[in-house]
């Protein structure tokens, strides 16, 4: 009996000891990978592109207030989508950033309706990484089909392609990312935009990481579908025929939360500060980040 005791009790002590030496590596390796402890960005999720690397899917929610000044005098939309990322290696990988379903509930102009949205896809790849320095570069191409549903403001044109450039640097808890980059329309009924995105966060309590973005998009040429001078932000092209050389920003503040090495969470309030709106009155965007073999697995 004392034997068994004895065993039982060096069980306990050597997986006391094995799960203590799985913290410490883990730890370990967080501190040998500064990138892997920064985060993604929450809003305008369609363009902004982390530069990191990764497998990983992310379902999201988006509810957009309809601005009151847009030609519809206002409504909501709201969406359902999933992107989809694949590390192919470790500095190539595929992106699928675009797709799901849209409900749209203008309170004029166009009727009450929901359909599937375009689909956006494409690559990115690292050009520079130093973990070190915690910084990373890379850059991309993404090419949007018209495949969605024309009812709700998709399915229109030849599609966009946007070739585009991201960054982040890490100070410690203290992050920095950005992107740049233009959706460049293959006909000449879409409006052809130009964006940048910069985000920021720090992270406190291990987990928690408070946020602030800015978000700014230029048309730079407008379409020649619709005969007004307001567009449709991130999600929308209504391709307008006066809306060249108009610009809107938006501040979008909250938070993500690492709920493990494996799942991020995240929700921001966005809002336009510009004296443009366009179709954006204000925004609520939530999703969930799924990374199943974890950063930087194939490293």
């Amino acid at each position: 009996m004392r034997h068994s005791t004895t065993a039982s009790r060096a069980r306990r002590l050597a997986a006391a000891a094995l799960g203590l030496g799985l913290v410490l590596h883990a730890a370990s390796a967080r501190a040998e990978r500064p990138l892997d402890d920064m985060i993604s960005p929450v809003s305008m999720p369609t363009v902004n592109e982390d530069p990191r690397v990764d497998t990983e899917l992310r379902p999201m929610y988006m509810y957009t207030k309809i601005s009151d000044d847009f030609v519809t005098n206002g409504g909501n939309y709201s969406v359902i989508a999933a992107q989809a990322r694949i590390a192919i290696t470790d500095r190539i990988g595929f992106i699928a950033t675009k797709d799901g379903y849209i409900f749209l509930r203008p309170d004029d102009v166009v009727p009450d309706d929901e359909g599937w949205a375009n689909l956006a896809f494409g690559f990115k790849g690292v050009f520079y990484r130093d973990e070190d320095a915690a910084f990373i570069l890379s850059g991309g191409l993404r090419y949007e089909a018209p495949w969605g549903n024309q009812d709700v403001l998709q399915g229109k044109g030849k599609g966009l392609l946007n070739p585009f450039l991201s960054v982040a640097k890490g100070f410690g808890d203290f992050h920095l990312q950005g992107y740049t980059g233009p959706n460049l329309a293959l006909a000449v009924d879409d409006t052809t935009s130009y964006d940048v995105a910069l985000h920021v966060d720090y992270r406190v309590f291990e987990k928690l990481y408070p946020l602030l973005e800015f978000n700014w998009r230029y048309s730079i040429r407008g379409g020649g579908r619709l005969p007004i001078d307001q567009e449709g932000w991130d999600l929308v092209n209504l391709g307008s025929t006066d809306a060249g050389g108009e610009s809107v920003a938006t501040l979008a503040f909250g938070a993500r939360y690492r709920v493990i090495d494996t799942v991020d969470v995240g929700a921001v309030a966005e809002f336009p500060v510009t004296g443009r709106h366009d179709i954006l009155g204000w925004r609520v965007t939530t999703d969930l980040i799924w990374r199943p073999m974890g950063w930087n697995a194939l490293l």
